[in-house]
């Protein structure tokens, strides 16, 4: 769980600095909000293609001896998923809230008259699902790797 852990908050933290230079870049404005989704949604998903598959190739290499089945692979991955949500919840929530809360006023056009905050992360939450999902189906693929 250690190895699934770190690579749940690196990629977190990774998505955190993103959200900072979408900020400074103008990302969060309202001339370039659908760039900055745009921008946003191809930096994310190479955090994840990377994130899932360094989660999976590091438990391979340093706790399984190099050996690894697929559903080994996929166990890392859905571990590693299960524990980026909560944690990437909470720090979007404080961003959200407390570190750019200007930016509400951009979810709130999207977010059909409801609370933007709750709309954001209720979109992260299922992003995460699904692509956590896709992601521990696929990777395992590349970084399994039996006994000779």
């Amino acid at each position: 769980m250690r190895t699934e852990t770190k690579w749940a908050i690196i990629v977190t933290l990774v998505m955190l600095v993103w959200m900072f230079i979408a900020k400074m870049l103008g990302f969060l404005t309202a001339e370039k909000y659908a760039t900055g989704q745009i921008v946003g949604s191809i930096v994310s998903t190479v955090a994840f293609i990377i994130t899932y598959y360094m989660v999976t190739k590091e438990k391979r290499d340093t706790e399984l001896n190099g050996v690894m089945s697929w559903s080994e692979g996929f166990w890392t991955a859905a571990r590693m998923t299960l524990i980026y949500i909560p944690i990437s919840c909470f720090v979007f929530w404080i961003y959200l809230e407390y570190i750019n809360p200007e930016y509400q006023t951009l979810l709130a056009a999207d977010s059909y008259g409801k609370d933007p905050v709750s709309y954001y992360l209720m979109g992260n939450l299922w992003s995460s699902f699904l692509f956590g999902g896709l992601f521990c189906l696929i990777f395992p693929l590349f970084t399994r790797k039996s006994a000779q």
